[in-house]
């Protein structure tokens, strides 16, 4: 499979891609595949001793093809780019989670290349989601103008749109070690549970529903999405 994907795989494409999703499957399946291939060269395997860094290069390639996403006044990335002629855009806005779930992938590309760059950009753009959180309640909303940092759509929750902020602050603390992420994620962590982590009844049998950034004390919402159910896991 590992010949295969150094073999045919091309990120020399004319099309738009979702900056997001290319990092979390796609550099991060090219990273994982790249550690484990070190893992069974290092324990004397003799299924992989060919490998020569091929799956780590074709991450440095794809990480240096999403980088012009990231020219934007905030240093927020563009949510689309295409991978052949480097143009991100055209939408001015992004989701949380879209601009806030790259550290972990890139501080790792930055690690394994010793290219800072990576791991710069995706540092700043969480960086400045946590700036712009609301300042009375903690919380973050879901959709973000990446020119002028205002919050298009103020709805506050844990599940689509946010979710992975949440996860990537907490995972990038166990990854790098750095407390200030943890901080970040233990105020996050407080403010879901005192503004959206209500408890449930057998009469409205929901919890963590959604309020506003702004008024934390006002529902956004009735429902619960499927991407909410991570957050016990990450509890």
């Amino acid at each position: 499979a590992v010949i295969r994907v150094i073999r045919d795989v091309s990120f020399d494409q004319n099309h738009d891609v979702s900056v997001f999703e290319t990092n979390i499957r796609v550099i991060g399946g090219l990273l994982g595949g790249h550690v484990a291939a070190l893992a069974l060269m290092e324990n004397n395997s003799n299924r992989m001793k060919w490998y020569n860094n091929e799956l780590l290069n074709m991450s440095v390639e794809l990480g240096n093809r999403l980088l012009p996403a990231f020219n934007t006044s905030t240093g927020l990335p563009f949510s689309h780019i295409n991978l052949h002629t480097g143009q991100p855009g055209p939408i001015d806005h992004t989701c949380t989670a879209c601009a806030g779930t790259l550290i972990l992938e890139f501080a790792a590309l930055s690690r394994f290349s010793g290219n800072p760059i990576y791991e710069k950009l995706a540092d700043k753009a969480l960086s400045y989601i946590w700036h712009q959180r609301n300042r009375y309640s903690d919380l973050v909303g879901t959709v973000i103008n990446i020119f002028n940092g205002e919050w298009i759509k103020k709805e506050s929750g844990v599940g689509a749109g946010i979710d992975s902020y949440y996860e990537s602050l907490f995972k990038a603390y166990g990854l790098l070690g750095d407390p200030e992420y943890l901080h970040r994620f233990k105020t996050h962590y407080s403010a879901v549970g005192r503004y959206l982590g209500s408890p449930s009844t057998k009469a409205f049998p929901f919890s963590f529903l959604s309020v506003f950034m702004h008024k934390p004390s006002e529902r956004a919402r009735m429902f619960m999405d499927s991407l909410e159910a991570f957050w016990p896991g990450l509890q």
